[in-house]
């Protein structure tokens, strides 16, 4: 099968490659045409704002880019895969902007909250090992760096789209009592709070930009922005037992919080004084 597209676009013969050279598509690089294309859209879909949402014809992608109609619709067709597109018969083609709420509660049970709101969760493992606790993680662990500490590293994705990367600690206590299995089909939070009574956790909240490597793993351009929330969850006994970082797309994440402003609350739920939502779009 060869990928080479030699497509004119409409209404401006002779000047193909000159425009698809312009916007990015290189017609000499072993990636094929669509892919190129398909990273091109997902650009600019991360970073101008189209009124009500309406994406470019399939038309229009043709002649921006100079491709063939037929090269358009794969790279269109594996963003609609992927969430980021939608198409609606008779209207055209919109950006997807569907939000799912995880909410930010008690037991904090985002797997089960997919589920009930019909975009179950899948993990993806990448990596579940017992490794010598960095020294950054032991000062949230509260033990010494280089003892033995549960390291998991997996992504969540809703259907083809990815929610979240995740990195996760266990402390040294709890690190033998989580199986490789469990870690690819439930929450570890949940997993956590079958062993131990949990309290409470702290959360910190910013947003950088993704570089290659998060660009890679999160299926974003590099230059997306990309929400990192660090996280470290207490027992009863006010013992860390688990921290870590996720990323999420940026475009994709929103983060809202509630706040008790009334001393008394404070006085009486020092732990629960900020409650919140999660709002992620299942676009990436």
């Amino acid at each position: 099968m060869s990928y080479t597209d030699k497509t004119q676009s409409p209404g401006r013969p002779g000047s193909t490659d000159q425009a698809g050279q312009e916007l990015g598509l290189d017609r000499d690089s072993a990636l094929p045409l669509y892919a190129q294309l398909k990273r091109r859209l997902q650009a600019i879909i991360q970073t101008e704002a189209l009124p009500g949402g309406l994406f470019y014809s399939d038309q229009e992608v043709g002649a921006m880019f100079g491709v063939s109609r037929y090269t358009v619709r794969q790279a269109v067709q594996e963003l609609v895969t992927q969430g980021l597109l939608r198409r609606v018969q008779g209207q055209g083609t919109f950006v997807n902007t569907e939000k799912f709420d995880e909410i930010f509660g008690p037991q904090m049970d985002f797997q089960n909250q997919w589920e009930k709101g019909g975009r179950p969760l899948t993990f993806s493992l990448r990596s579940f090992a017992i490794l010598p606790c960095p020294e950054s993680v032991g000062f949230h662990l509260g033990v010494s760096a280089g003892q033995d500490v549960l390291h998991i590293e997996r992504q969540r994705r809703s259907g083809d789209a990815t929610v979240s990367y995740d990195y996760r600690y266990i402390h040294p206590d709890l690190a033998g009592s989580i199986s490789e299995q469990e870690a690819t089909r439930h929450s570890l939070l949940d997993l956590l709070s079958r062993r131990v009574s949990l309290s409470h956790a702290q959360n910190s909240i910013e947003a950088v930009i993704a570089g290659a490597e998060l660009g890679t793993l999160l299926n974003v351009p590099p230059e997306s922005a990309v929400m990192v929330r660090e996280l470290v969850y207490f027992c009863k006994e006010g013992l860390p037992v688990m921290c870590g970082r996720s990323y999420s797309p940026g475009k994709s994440v929103r983060h809202t919080f509630s706040v008790a402003l009334s001393s008394a609350h404070f006085a009486s739920h020092p732990a629960n004084t900020v409650s919140g939502t999660l709002s992620t779009e299942v676009s990436d």
